[in-house]
């Protein structure tokens, strides 16, 4: 239903860690681990239970506590936060002018010019920059937010 999908998508880009995981999330929190126990930062043992913590996780809050102190794997808490604060404050400033300006349409008689697209738009781009960065911590192989480079495609 498209109506839910709506939701869905604004639920995302308010609430960005209740969004279920995906296996592209685990594979990516899975080499973040690996990397750290390769590398001597996380014990054997702690590497095993944080990888069944990422196999169990079904939220990608769990998985950011799954992968508590590790580095790459999950965007920064303060990034996944932004998007959350910008993504609301777009959609509901967004509904907020699309409403005043039905009312205003029905008080003249016939709708004003549609003055709320320039801050959908340009609102929309920022929170899609936001959503861009936020992702790409979980979308590419030791995926760390902090490298992001637009028009990169590997991360080195």
């Amino acid at each position: 239903m498209q109506t839910l999908d709506i939701v869905d998508t604004a639920n995302g880009l308010v609430r960005p860690d209740d969004r279920a995981v995906k296996e592209t999330d685990r594979a990516t929190a899975a080499a973040a681990v690996h990397d750290a126990m390769a590398s001597g930062a996380l014990p054997a043992q702690e590497g095993r239970y944080r990888l069944n913590a990422i196999e169990q996780a079904r939220t990608r809050a769990q998985l950011r506590h799954a992968l508590r102190g590790v580095r790459g794997g999950v965007p920064p808490v303060g990034l996944t936060t932004a998007l959350g604060v910008a993504g609301g404050v777009w959609l509901v400033g967004t509904l907020v002018q699309i409403m005043v300006w039905l009312v205003i349409a029905v008080v003249n008689g016939g709708p004003d010019g549609p003055w709320w697209l320039y801050s959908a738009v340009v609102g929309g781009a920022v929170v899609a920059g936001i959503w861009a960065v936020n992702e790409s911590g979980h979308r590419r192989p030791g995926g760390d937010p902090q490298s992001f480079q637009l028009g990169s495609s590997s991360h080195s």
